[in-house]
Formats: C-alpha cells, structure tokens, sequence
C-alpha cells in the first residue's frame, strides 16, 4: 500500500492528465463571426445590457453573462463587469461566440 503523500501526489498526478485530455483546440472564427462579436459587444457597451460570452482560455471553452464597461482598440481588450458586478477583462481573441 502506498503511504498517504505518494498516494495524494498519484491522485493528483491523474486529475492533471485528465484535465489535459479534455482540452479542445481554439475554434477558427469566420469573419462573419468576427462582426457579429465585435457588434454584440458595441451593442452591450451603448445599452449597458448584459451578453453571454463564450470564451477560450487555456485548452477550455467557457461562458459568462458580462456587461461591456469599454473596448481598448490600443491594447485589444474588453474591459467588462459579470453577473457579480466584478470588473474583468477579454483580449479580443480569447471571445469566440456572443448571445444577446
């Protein structure tokens, strides 16, 4: 039997070899897609109206209702506020799809 630590440590071990394998490859947008982001999030920003984003970031696709606060064309950022009302940010390329 394996003392407690090498067993933690194996555990852990497989956790991180399963989160590798269900990575997926970042999609490849359209340009159609691209505009239709783009208008979504100008959209969001005039209104001040939440949009469920979904997003790419290391390996995993994820969505989140925000609230575009601005977009920084110079550092390609969008800075926003969540559900929570926490201010978080997205490079342009890491949102891959938009619901209004």
């Amino acid at each position: 039997m394996l003392p407690l630590t090498e067993n933690l440590w194996f555990k852990s071990q497989i956790r991180e070899i399963m989160g590798e394998l269900n990575k997926v490859p970042k999609p490849l947008l359209t340009q159609d897609t691209k505009e239709r982001i783009e208008r979504a999030l100008i959209d969001s920003a005039q209104r001040q109206e939440d949009i469920l984003i979904s997003f790419y970031r290391d390996g995993f696709i994820s969505n989140m209702y925000i609230t575009v606060i601005r977009i920084d064309l110079h550092t390609n950022t969008v800075h926003c506020t969540d559900a929570f009302n926490l201010h978080t940010e997205f490079k342009f390329d890491e949102i891959v799809d938009v619901t209004e």
